[in-house]
């Protein structure tokens, strides 16, 4: 079997080495023929830089390293291009000054690269002259790959400086456009598209791919490519877990697979998957490789459970145009690969985009994180508040689940609370989800949804929820029962006990009162 590319982001490596490269330059070779300045946006460690280094072995004219992959007899050998990379994924950017050493630090290592004096002392005329000097020794048009643009911006969201920060990046961007005679394509990869920032406002016209659908699938595996190219991996973690192959392949879709832009086709997540492989176990090994700073610089207290878990729908204008000062939660958390798309649709003031969370692993390991990081609620406790809800339900006992409830909510903070039905249905289902209790989220019937069915042993426990800020718990209780009727949520589960449940939570700001009521058939 050829290695797996665990870390590996230099294309010529991974070619000469032998490890496996999932081939994308059928989706690279349409984008350069789409246009000759390109954007595209996708989360971190989703193979951004993989693709950027494939294209700068592309233009250089590394033949013998695309044997053999859908590019190589479709490209023009006989040319290449002097390729001037960027990548600002390394650095410190929490002041001006040391935006500017970085990007003097990058200017001149790529002037020494090429053999190329500089005399300008700002960076932006430097910059200039790095590009016509290496149109000038070449006598070629230049290639211009810039990695991770946004990392100075989304690195200082709480940053006094961001003002000053975003001109100066802006200003230094700009130049793509007063050297544009001498520039023969241009990529530029980043987590976010932030507005306003010279990249984009003053550049002539990059295309977007983030949201093309043509684009979809040029980072992360499709199910197509990874039943091919993983089939003996997939085979080994399957005889290692004791899985059917069918059932290891079920397993790494739900854990990786999910993330979409077209709200069509849907692809895995990279690194998730190789790691799954390499160590052969389900884990949550992208979300456990450390959370973005954005996420860490955004002010977190304007997160709500209510946001991650029930995200609504977003605008055209929301998802494609937002700002560094004013960007929507769900927005950033689509950015930052937490959400995915799950529906587009077009409506008469506009595009829609519907976004949900892609998979287990972002689901699972995020709310325990959040809850952990924001309450007193460990993974252990987690686990302990499911087996506890699950064993007083089968008992019947009523104020056991009532106390078990009240003290898992309890250390959440204010700020994280929803207020309405929605959100304790979710909250209750990702605490059993996440303990890995056989829990069905809105499971439908011939007649409508229930909230929550668990399925457990013998016992399938129908769960329903109420909340209101002024209808007595009782009352709620009585019309869960009789939705539960009505609707038959029952119906299907004719050889199991039956057991009937409904939590009622009444929200008033001076007071909260939490009630449940089992029936058992």
């Amino acid at each position: 079997m050829q290695k797996l590319p665990v870390g590996r982001q230099n294309f010529k490596k991974i070619r000469e080495n032998n490890y496996l490269y999932v081939d994308k330059t059928k989706y690279i070779l349409e984008m350069i023929n789409h246009g000759d300045i390109n954007f595209l946006s996708r989360p971190r460690r989703f193979g951004k830089s993989l693709l950027l280094s494939t294209l700068k072995e592309l233009f250089e004219g590394n033949k013998k390293l695309f044997k053999d992959l859908y590019i190589y007899d479709k490209w023009d050998w006989e040319e290449s291009y002097p390729v001037i990379t960027l990548d600002f994924g390394g650095g410190e950017y929490d002041s001006l000054k040391n935006l500017d050493d970085k990007l003097q630090d990058m200017v001149s290592n790529k002037a020494r690269e090429f053999n190329i004096e500089l005399y300008s002392t700002t960076i932006g005329e430097r910059f200039k002259e790095l590009i016509i000097g290496v149109y000038k020794k070449t006598k070629k048009d230049v290639v211009i790959l810039i990695d991770e643009y946004d990392k100075p911006i989304i690195s200082n969201l709480k940053n006094k400086e961001l003002s000053n920060i975003q001109k100066k990046l802006g200003s230094f961007y700009e130049i793509l456009k007063v050297a544009d005679e001498y520039i023969k394509f241009i990529f530029i990869t980043g987590i976010s598209k932030i507005a306003h920032v010279s990249v984009f406002s003053k550049l002539n016209s990059p295309k977007d791919l983030t949201l093309n659908s043509k684009f979809n699938c040029i980072c992360g595996y499709t199910q197509e490519e990874l039943e091919y190219f993983f089939k003996n991996y997939i085979e080994k973690l399957s005889k290692k877990l004791d899985y059917s192959y069918n059932e290891c392949l079920n397993y790494i879709k739900l854990y990786y697979d999910g993330y979409s832009w077209n709200g069509k086709e849907t692809v895995y997540n990279p690194f998730s998957t190789l790691l799954c492989f390499d160590e052969e176990e389900f884990s949550k090994n992208w979300f456990n490789t450390g959370t973005p700073s954005v996420l860490i610089d955004y002010p977190m207290s304007k997160y709500t459970i209510k946001s991650i878990v029930e995200p609504s729908s977003v605008t055209d204008d929301e998802i494609k145009n937002p700002s560094s000062d004013n960007i929507k939660e769900e927005v950033l958390l689509f950015q930052t690969g937490y959400l995915t798309v799950e529906k587009f649709k077009r409506e008469r003031i506009g595009a829609i985009y519907d976004l949900k969370i892609p998979n287990f692993e972002v689901e699972s390991a995020f709310f325990e994180n959040l809850i952990t990081l924001y309450s007193n609620i460990s993974y252990i406790d987690f686990l302990d508040y499911a087996d506890k809800l699950l064993e007083y339900t089968i008992e019947g006992n009523e104020e056991k689940i009532i106390k078990t409830i009240g003290d898992y909510l309890s250390p959440i903070p204010y700020e994280l609370k929803g207020d309405d039905e929605k959100y304790y249905h979710s909250i209750i289902f990702l605490l059993l989800y996440t303990a890995r209790v056989h829990v069905h989220n809105e499971l439908h019937s011939n007649k409508g949804s229930a909230d929550l069915i668990i399925e457990e042993g013998d016992y399938v426990i129908i769960l329903e929820f109420k909340q209101s800020k002024d209808s007595t718990i009782d009352y709620m209780i009585k019309k869960g029962f009789k939705q539960i009727e009505e609707k038959e949520y029952s119906r299907q589960y004719k050889n199991k006990k039956i057991i009937k449940t409904v939590i009622a939570f009444k929200d008033r700001k001076e007071d909260k009162e939490l009630g449940c009521k089992i029936v058992k058939e």
